[in-house]
């Protein structure tokens, strides 16, 4: 990607628009290289810091996790207590 856009031109100066209104940004490591960061609308879709890749949730998306585990954890402790219950 440098060598197509100039050798002396920083990869971190740079702000890449994608498709969908996303950005791609690069972040130089202290280890050595690049490190990417996929963001729209102020989500880290996707990112590398050289530790490994992680992600973010958008709004909705935290509240339908809470909403599934409520649920989850409601359902677990009543299969539970009805075990205990029948020893």
């Amino acid at each position: 990607m440098e060598q197509a856009e100039g050798k002396n031109q920083n990869l971190a100066d740079k702000q890449i628009a994608l498709a969908g209104g996303g950005t791609l940004k690069f972040t130089i490591l202290t280890s050595g290289g690049y490190g990417v960061q996929i963001q729209s609308h102020g989500v880290n879709v996707l990112l590398n810091t050289g530790a490994g890749w992680g992600y973010e949730m958008t709004p909705v998306e935290l509240t339908k996790k809470d909403e599934f585990y409520s649920i989850y954890w409601k359902e677990y402790n009543a299969v539970k207590n009805g075990m205990n219950s029948a020893m």
